[in-house]
């Protein structure tokens, strides 16, 4: 059996209390964030996907569990995630996933990256706007200056 580190994100702050009944409970090994909205749970299974079933077996009705996710990247450099949906959510997903020939894995996959590059090119662009804003007002020397400066203080 492997040991494997999973990221419990829940959907309200936990007590120290309620993390010690939940860990007694489980019998798991639990380690709480300082904001008490995440944990990472170390489980012994033969893989991941095993490893998460066993989460959601021992602290489902123990915890408000919002997400689960490995805490490394597999060597796929992909993570894996557990997120609970209703029976509807789940068929109009694998609907949705069969009009595209795929898994509802594959399906919710490609979503998600479609998603993330659409982040990145909106945060990209807001950077851009800064830095033109930045350009406008300021010497290219000035604001090179100031970000070198602010990365020695870092």
């Amino acid at each position: 059996m492997t040991v494997h580190a999973i990221e419990i994100i829940l959907t309200r702050t936990i007590e120290a209390a309620e993390l010690r009944a939940a860990q007694q409970e489980s019998a798991l090994l639990m380690a709480a964030s300082g904001d008490g909205k995440r944990l990472v749970v170390l489980v012994t299974a033969k893989n991941e996907r095993r490893a998460v079933r066993k989460i959601w077996r021992r602290l489902e009705e123990a915890l408000p569990i919002d997400v689960l996710c490995s805490l490394f990247p597999n060597s796929d450099g992909k993570y894996l995630m557990s997120i609970p949906m209703s029976e509807e959510v789940q068929r109009r997903i694998q609907t949705l996933a069969a009009a595209e020939q795929q898994t509802s894995e594959e399906y919710l996959g490609q979503a998600i990256a479609q998603a993330l590059a659409r982040d990145r090119s909106t945060r990209r662009a807001q950077l851009e706007c800064s830095l033109n804003e930045l350009l406008r007002t300021y010497s290219p020397e000035e604001v090179t200056g100031a970000a070198a400066r602010r990365i020695e203080n870092y």
